[in-house]
């Protein structure tokens, strides 16, 4: 579907700063060398994998209990208020996962032993490429889409706003995560490798859905320590 998205991934260093917490001070050289050398390691290591399939949505709005999402052919319940919404003028509903692989795991985990200066800051470098992983392909998405006068909503994750983390359960195994690209999920809903997403699309021939996520729509607006300039989410 997308030829070599691995040299399609940048890394951007403000995002690995913002996820660092980073608030204006100053930094040191050395230390911006160390930000400029993980990221450059954060990519050779990377082996990023995605899987999407497509099904068709009816949405059941239930008096005195979260509204939920039924995807058709599948044995798919979303119970959710905010998925209710945001794909409220969809028809169709995208899934999707992604991965960055073990081995950005694994090195994360090893630089927590000897070095934890420089394991945080990959850390960091890696949850910007999986985000831009994501961003790549759903801009792959939009833009096939579009062709054929289609509109795609913002992803959305288990966890975000009032869907359960535990969905990514469910979730993965309808892709079948697992063999395509190597993603499983705990029965607690997290993910192994950690660098990797879960999320939903909504499809509409309607141009009015909304296809950015905004800090100011977001539950955990007041307390988020990873709020970009301008109020866009990083998720």
């Amino acid at each position: 579907m997308i030829d070599n998205i691995k040299d399609l991934i940048e890394i951007d260093k403000k995002e690995v700063l913002r996820y660092l917490q980073y608030k204006n001070q100053n930094i040191s050289d050395n230390l911006l060398k160390v930000i400029e050398q993980s990221i450059e390691e954060t990519k050779s290591i990377i082996n990023p994998r995605f899987v999407l399939r497509t099904y068709p949505i009816k949405k059941v709005n239930l008096p005195n209990e979260k509204n939920q999402i039924i995807l058709d052919g599948v044995n798919l319940t979303l119970k959710s208020d905010d998925l209710y919404n945001l794909l409220l003028e969809c028809d169709e509903c995208i899934l999707m996962s992604a991965t960055l692989g073990l081995e950005m795991e694994k090195e994360i985990r090893r630089l927590t032993y000897i070095d934890l200066t420089k394991g945080i800051i990959i850390d960091s470098c890696a949850t910007t490429a999986i985000e831009e992983v994501c961003d790549i392909v759903q801009d792959h998405i939009a833009k096939k889409l579009l062709k054929e006068d289609k509109y795609i909503t913002y992803r959305y994750s288990p966890g975000y706003g009032d869907l359960s983390i535990e969905n990514n359960i469910g979730i993965n195994n309808i892709l079948n995560s697992p063999k395509e690209i190597g993603l499983t999920v705990t029965n607690s809903g997290i993910m192994i490798p950690r660098k990797s997403v879960v999320a939903l699309i909504g499809v509409s021939s309607k141009n009015t859905v909304n296809s950015k996520r905004s800090c100011e729509n977001c539950n955990n607006k007041h307390n988020c320590n990873y709020k970009k300039e301008g109020h866009s989410c990083g998720n």
